[in-house]
Formats: C-alpha cells, sequence, structure tokens
C-alpha cells in the first residue's frame, strides 16, 4: 500500500511505513550515471515512460523499445530491462511508471477505416470506441504484470497520451487532414441537429473583426465538445487503472495548463473534470516557460496550482531546465536552444523553483530530458544542495500566509480567439506580473471559489472570468462585499445567453462601456505604459461617475481602470505590477518588497530575488534575525527592513532563526 499523506501542511509519500518527502528523478535517457547521481544526491523517488513510440523532436521516448505490440499483445521484455537497470544502481528507491496509451503503427494498419494518430489527434480517438478499449485492456494488462512482479518497488503510476504526453491536441493546427465522415463530424452534427453542419476550422474562427465570442456560438459549442472529450478520455483511463489499482498505489498524470500558447485549440480547457476524478491522486506540469525561465524572470507555475491540493492531491512541479551541459544532438540530429548560458545561471533559477516548489508544499522531479543535462561535479554538488534543503525544511511546518487569492477560469478562455493573444495577456502575463508585487498569493480554479477559507484573504483577482455562473456572482457580493474584487477586461460578460460589457458593469458595480477602437490603445499608470499585446475589439473604459475613482487611463483620456468602493476593474491586461501593488496595498494586504523583483512567501520562509536590482530592503512582519539558507548569512532587521547587496538574479532564502 502507497498512500499520499500530509503533516504539519506538507505532502509525503508513504510506502509501508516508510515515510518519504516527494523528490524524485525522471529521464526519457535513464542510464546507470545519470541513476547514480541522483542516488548519490539522495533521491529515493523514481519514474521512468513505458512506450515504443518517437517524441515530437523524433527522438524515442525511450530507448528500451515497444511493450504493446498488437491487439492483445504484449511483451513486457522492454519494460523488465528497464526496470531491472533501475533496480541494480538505484536499489533503494521506489518507481513511478508512466505508461504511453497512443496507437501504435500496428494500429493503424489493423484500421485502415480509422487512419488518425491519437498523439496528433486525440480529441478525434476520444471518440473512437474501439481504441479506447484495447488502450485500456493494455493499461490494466500492463499494472497487472508490474504488480505482480515489482510490486514491492512501484510506488505509482502514470499515463498519458496526446500531443507531448500531456494531452494536447493539434488537429485545428492540421488543415490538410481530412476530416470528412470523421467521430468528430459525426458527433458535432449530432449536437448541432444538424446533419450537413460543417466542421469548424482554425482558419474560421479566427475570423471576425472581433476578438471575442460568446459561449451561446456555434465555434464556442465545437470547442467545448472537443475539449469535453479529451476531459472524458482521461477520466476514463483513470477508472480503467483503477479497475486493476484499486486505489493501493497514486495514479498521476500531465493535464490541465493555463499557461499555454495553444491554450484554446490545445482542447484541454475542461480538464476540471479530471481534477475533480476520485481516480486521479497526482498532477504533474513542467516549470512555466518563457520569460519565467530567464535569468531575469520570475518562476512561475503552468497550473492553477492550489486548487489541486485543494481537492486532496499532490502537484509535482518538474525542472526540466535546459542546462549548458545541453547543447549536444539528439538522436534525430535536433539541437536544443533554450539552453543556460553557465552553470550560475541554471543554479540561480532552480533554486528559484526549489523556493516555489516549497512554497506551495509541492513534491518535484528533476528532469534529465535525454540525459547528460547534469554530468559534472558543481552541479551534483548543487542538486545534493538542494535536495538537502527540501528535506530540512519538510522537517518544520508550513502553510500558505497569502493575502490574495487569483482566480481563472479554464473555459472562459474559449471565449477569446488565440490569435488575439488575450489567453496569455489574461493569463501567464498577469500572472508574472503578480509574483512581482511583492506579496504572495494563491492560485485557484474560479469554481472553487466558495471552498477557500475566505477569512485568509484580503484581495481577490478574477483575471479571465468571462463565465461567471450566477451562483459565483451571488457569493462574490453577498460573501465579499468586505474585500477588495479585482476585476480584468471582460469579466463575467457571459450571462445567460447575453454576451455584453453591461453584465461586466452590473458585477463591478461601475458604468463601464465599449469604446472606439479602431486602432490600439495604450493606457498609463504613474508613467508606465502598458497595454494589450495585439489590436483587441472590442476595448472598454469606465465612465466616469460619482464614487469611482479613476487609476490609469488611455492615451486619449478614457478611464482604463478606477475603483469604487471595493470593487477595482481594467479593461487591459497585463496589468503593470506596480499597480498590482498598490491595490494590494488598498485592500491592507502585507507588502514584503516594493522593487518588483519577485518573491516566493510562506509562513516558514521568505524567499526573494535580485531580478531588478542589487541593493534589496524586504518589509518583514517582524524583527528578528534572519539566515539566509542558501550562503548561511545572517541578517538581523531594523523596524522590520532587511536589507541586503545581492549580484543580479541571486536567491535568497531567508529562515527565522531567534525563534
Amino acid at each position: 500500500m502507497v498512500r499520499l499523506i500530509r503533516r504539519r501542511g506538507l505532502p509525503f509519500v508513504e510506502i509501508g511505513g516508510e515515510v518519504i518527502a516527494p523528490a524524485a528523478f525522471r529521464s526519457y535517457r535513464p542510464k546507470p550515471d545519470n541513476i547514480s547521481l541522483s542516488r548519490r544526491c539522495g533521491l529515493r523517488l523514481y519514474q521512468f515512460i513505458v512506450s515504443g513510440l518517437p517524441c515530437t523532436n523524433r527522438s524515442p521516448y525511450s530507448l528500451f523499445g515497444e511493450v504493446w505490440t498488437g491487439e492483445d499483445q504484449y511483451d513486457f521484455t522492454a519494460f523488465d530491462r528497464q526496470y531491472e537497470m533501475f533496480r541494480r544502481f538505484a536499489p533503494d528507491g521506489y518507481y513511478n511508471i508512466m505508461i504511453q496509451l497512443d496507437t501504435r503503427p500496428w494500429w493503424k494498419d489493423a484500421h485502415p477505416d480509422l487512419p488518425y494518430d491519437s498523439y496528433a489527434h486525440i480529441s478525434e480517438l476520444a471518440l473512437c470506441e474501439e481504441w479506447k478499449q484495447a488502450a485500456a485492456r493494455y493499461l490494466r494488462a500492463f499494472i497487472a504484470y508490474a504488480e505482480e512482479k515489482y510490486g514491492d518497488r512501484i510506488a505509482g503510476y502514470s499515463f498519458c497520451a496526446g500531443l507531448s504526453t500531456e494531452w494536447f491536441d493539434e488537429t485545428l493546427y492540421k488543415p490538410e487532414f481530412d476530416r470528412s465522415g470523421s467521430l468528430t463530424e459525426k458527433a458535432w452534427r449530432k449536437l448541432t441537429g444538424d446533419e450537413n453542419a460543417p466542421l469548424p476550422t482554425m482558419a474560421s474562427m479566427e475570423s471576425g473583426e472581433t476578438s471575442l465570442r460568446a459561449p451561446s456560438s456555434r465555434d464556442f459549442k465545437f470547442l467545448e465538445m472537443c475539449s469535453n472529450a479529451v476531459a472524458d478520455l482521461v477520466c476514463f483511463f483513470a477508472a480503467e487503472a483503477q479497475k486493476t489499482l484499486a486505489h493501493k498505489k497514486p495514479l498521476g498524470l500531465f493535464y490541465g495548463y493555463t499557461d499555454m500558447d495553444n491554450q484554446i485549440y490545445w482542447n484541454t480547457n475542461a480538464y476540471e473534470k479530471a481534477w475533480r476524478s476520485p481516480d486521479i491522486d497526482m498532477l504533474y506540469s513542467p516549470a512555466a516557460y518563457r520569460d519565467s525561465r530567464f535569468f531575469t524572470g520570475v518562476s512561475s507555475y503552468q497550473y492553477t496550482v492550489d486548487s489541486i491540493a485543494l481537492h486532496g492531491k499532490l502537484y509535482v512541479h518538474e525542472n526540466d531546465h535546459r542546462t549548458d551541459l545541453a547543447r549536444f544532438p539528439l538522436e534525430s540530429g535536433v539541437i536544443l536552444q533554450d539552453c543556460y548560458a553557465s552553470f550560475e545561471e541554471w543554479r540561480e533559477v532552480f533554486r528559484r523553483e526549489l523556493c516555489n516548489v516549497m512554497q506551495k508544499r509541492a513534491g518535484f522531479w528533476w528532469f534529465d530530458f535525454f540525459g547528460g543535462y547534469y554530468n559534472a561535479p558543481e552541479y551534483e554538488r548543487e542538486l545534493a544542495f538542494q535536495k538537502k534543503i527540501y528535506d530540512q525544511l519538510a522537517e518544520g511546518e508550513r502553510h500558505s500566509n497569502s493575502e490574495i487569492a487569483v482566480f481563472i477560469d479554464p473555459m472562459s478562455f474559449n471565449c477569446t480567439k488565440e490569435l488575439s493573444r488575450l489567453c496569455s495577456d489574461l493569463g501567464r502575463v498577469s500572472i508574472n506580473a503578480l509574483l512581482r508585487c511583492g506579496a504572495p498569493f494563491d492560485l485557484y480554479n474560479l469554481s472553487d471559489i466558495t471552498l477557500i477559507d475566505k477569512s485568509q484573504y484580503k484581495m481577490y483577482v478574477f483575471l479571465n472570468a468571462f463565465i461567471m455562473p450566477e451562483d459565483i456572482r451571488d457569493y462574490i457580493h453577498s460573501e465579499l462585499s468586505d474585500k477588495l474584487t479585482v476585476f480584468l477586461y471582460g469579466a463575467g460578460m457571459a450571462r445567460g445567453d447575453s454576451f455584453d460589457v453591461k453584465n461586466t458593469a452590473e458585477l463591478c458595480g461601475m458604468t463601464i462601456e465599449e469604446i472606439d477602437s479602431e486602432k490600439p490603445l495604450r493606457a498609463d499608470y504613474l508613467g508606465e505604459t502598458f497595454g494589450f499585446t495585439k489590436h483587441i475589439r472590442p476595448l472598454f473604459a469606465v465612465k466616469d461617475a460619482a464614487g469611482t475613482q479613476p487609476l490609469a487611463r488611455y492615451e486619449n483620456g478614457e478611464i482604463c481602470a478606477a475603483i469604487k468602493g471595493n470593487a477595482a476593474y481594467c479593461a487591459m491586461a497585463p496589468v503593470p505590477w506596480t499597480l498590482w501593488r498598490d491595490l494590494a496595498r488598498r485592500a491592507g494586504v502585507h507588502i514584503y518588497s516594493e522593487q518588483g523583483s519577485g518573491t516566493a512567501i510562506c509562513s516558514q520562509f521568505v524567499s526573494a530575488y535580485t531580478t531588478l536590482t542589487e541593493d534589496c530592503v524586504l518589509h518583514m512582519k517582524e524583527d528578528g534575525v534572519y539566515r539566509d539558507v542558501f550562503s548561511g548569512e545572517t541578517y538581523e532587521t531594523v523596524h522590520k527592513e532587511l536589507r541586503y547587496h545581492a549580484k543580479k538574479g541571486r536567491v535568497m532564502l531567508f529562515v527565522r532563526e531567534d525563534e
């Protein structure tokens, strides 16, 4: 029996009475050298994939070979060999086995009438009962075999399918794919009641002058149908796995990001169905990409991370950053380009990620993608050092001390057009700005708003909530009247069959109207200009009225952001971090840093990054002596201010020493 448990607010894996902090190792190229390295660094948990398929860069996911060799035909030799290697070089380890369920070449040969590939077209195959049942039989057979032969060392299982093994669907990106007569076409015509209804395409859904689509529109309903098909498929496989596993070991997967450039057309925005499934125990995600990985950036998450623990599941943060040792050709000849310039750059970013993991009371694994990322003494020393810190701080008590709650509604992303970049402006980029505001926040799905402890938070932020159900609107008005509520752009526009900014105005208690947006507009907050990445239509403005205080104006003088009573509204995104900081201060939130460099803060520690300045000031809640865990240096506050000097990019992790 393997259980995920929590002690003192922190997650652990309990295996036969042994309790282990959830730090692990993963690689598509596990070999004696990197397995041994991770063991020397103190890891006890490992994950590896069983697959006979190539990944997106054409390199094999695994060099060990195929197991699923035909319809109800399985050769477990490749799995046995991989397992035996781990047992030899990590004999005290426990293993999480990832099983890839995608269609194999033999499947397509045997089913010429279904010329679809689940790796690329998962929403189509989600409707194929024949493949679903065949893949489910494979999944159950694999678990049964592994449990019978190696069950004493297996700590859990993972299942995957779709593009990048993350359930992405790229069908809409492939206009050359002939979908006439497809299962999706049949399902769409049944849903619409029109036996001649054409399938929407990416081109058709991106057409028109407006950047938005109403939930009542055909395009939205099509995206909803495809997203639900993938979510239902995930839940189906989880339930099938549990027929054999019987909840005796944790089951996990990658699924449900809100940080993607292709947020709409990947068809993953119905992920909450799976997150609420009692058959799923763990959710994995790579650390946020793009500027979140820059040396001067702020580390972030691809999930609404705090909703995961809220539903009793473990979040596992994947650190797959490409070190400067990763610049080598893969088997396919591809050379990775997004590598750090030096060990020092990687070290500081990896330390940021460690602080984020600990702040969110999560697990993590180091992902040595295609091998060799850590094959130098300085890397091994740093990994061992970080594992030691993770374990030491896991001996204490830790909980969230955030006073800001931030909400994303995944299905509301489908109200926007992908090429408008509204998904990232209202999501990822806004979160990165919030990460610089100097105060910690918790990030939830909108549907979870009534489940959280409202007494903890002073400020509620709604980033993309175009779809605001009536019960949540009522909850905001009746239960959060004493909190500062902040709404962006088209929050609450959808109401019944209506999709109108008047619904936003009613939600915010202000007069908000559409304004002429024939050309792009920028706004100004205290001398800092901000605005959407692309030319967005429509644009909105607050009309000055009694009790309304303007905060930011467009360049044409119209009001872009305002506050009235305990409600604030901004018609553009991403909002500058300075405005987030000032709104938080209005709400009575404790501001730890005024400098915009990024922080990771919880009840146990205060972590800060020197991304924008080298002379730093932290406003602690109490005077005392604080030790930087990374350097060992101690600092004593004066009038609750902790001052220090550090090079750009440096990460500090302060714990109280004199308690």
